[in-house]
């Protein structure tokens, strides 16, 4: 039997996830819960810790569950929520910069439009 040992880091966009619950929410609870997301995942403080953001993700769901249940629950999941709290781990000057792949998104877009129209790649 063969064990992988994951050496990467590896860090999903907190952007795609937030819209994502946010396309389960309710229009007249959208606001609150998309303030009360953003706060949960606002650690770009240099006191911010994994252990406090954990701590802010269980109030964030602990307010939200009864009324979006499964979608909400899941964020308390360790293996779920551990890819989304890697860019905790780096320095306050670059947190924003890993906390989303829109950036890289953004890159890729890029290229392909470049690259699509040049029949020579």
């Amino acid at each position: 039997m063969t064990i992988l040992v994951r050496r990467a880091n590896i860090q999903k966009c907190v952007v795609h996830l937030q819209g994502n619950l946010l396309n389960k929410v309710r229009p007249k609870d959208k606001s609150a819960f998309s303030s009360d997301l953003k706060e949960a995942f606002n650690n770009f403080s240099a006191e911010s810790s994994k252990q406090k953001a954990r701590a802010k993700i269980k109030n964030f769901v602990d307010k939200w569950k009864e009324a979006y249940g499964r979608p909400v629950t899941k964020l308390l999941d360790e293996d779920y929520i551990n890819d989304y709290l890697t860019y905790i781990d780096y320095s306050v000057e670059v947190r924003r910069m890993v906390y989303t792949t829109n950036s890289i998104e953004n890159l890729n877009r890029q290229i392909r439009k470049i690259t699509k129209t040049k029949i020579s790649f």
